[in-house]
């Protein structure tokens, strides 16, 4: 299934295609790199700072995401200059995510199993919400929170609802 991701945020690079690279096992990329055009890659001076993105955070409404759906990395989904960054790779696991607004700062909760109510459900404190916030790709906390309470913004300006409900979609063993 396509998962497709952007290549700027805020007016700001993402460097996801190389950051999605970082994080998968060693495998050849030469026939997708053939692929790329190069002025989506990040300068060769930054591509060492680069930390890799280990998942991904999602709406997912339809219920479609779970362990073992393929994964489709593109860049410019449904577009004419849409392209496949990487090799299709399985889904290893998902966890649903919930996020609400408190103020300007995120409440974050993790459901261990299917359910966003029961006693296993978890919050995140600061320092695991950096974490999130570095392993989804964002250069830091705060582009994470604020990209997220955009989001929770929007929707509760439209329906009066300001949380975000959705799934973190793992491609390595990486679990909260």
């Amino acid at each position: 299934m396509i998962l497709p991701f952007s290549t700027q945020l805020n007016g700001k690079p993402t460097y996801f295609v190389e950051k999605i690279w970082k994080s998968l096992k060693p495998i050849d990329l030469s026939e997708v790199i053939a692929e790329i055009d190069m002025k989506y890659l990040a300068p060769s001076y930054k591509h060492n700072e680069l930390k890799p993105k280990l998942h991904t955070i999602r709406l997912d409404e339809n219920d479609l995401w779970e362990a073992g759906t393929i994964i489709d990395f593109f860049i410019n989904c449904r577009q004419p200059n849409m392209f496949r960054f990487a090799p299709q790779i399985p889904v290893v696991s998902v966890q649903e995510i919930f996020m609400t607004r408190r103020g300007s700062m995120l409440e974050i909760s993790i459901a261990k199993v299917d359910s966003y109510i029961g006693d296993d459900d978890f919050q995140l404190d600061a320092f695991q919400q950096g974490d999130l916030a570095l392993n989804d790709g964002f250069e830091d906390y705060n582009d994470f929170r604020n990209y997220f309470l955009d989001i929770i913004e929007k929707k509760g300006k439209e329906t009066g609802n300001y949380w975000f409900k959705g799934k973190i979609i793992h491609w390595t063993d990486l679990k909260y």
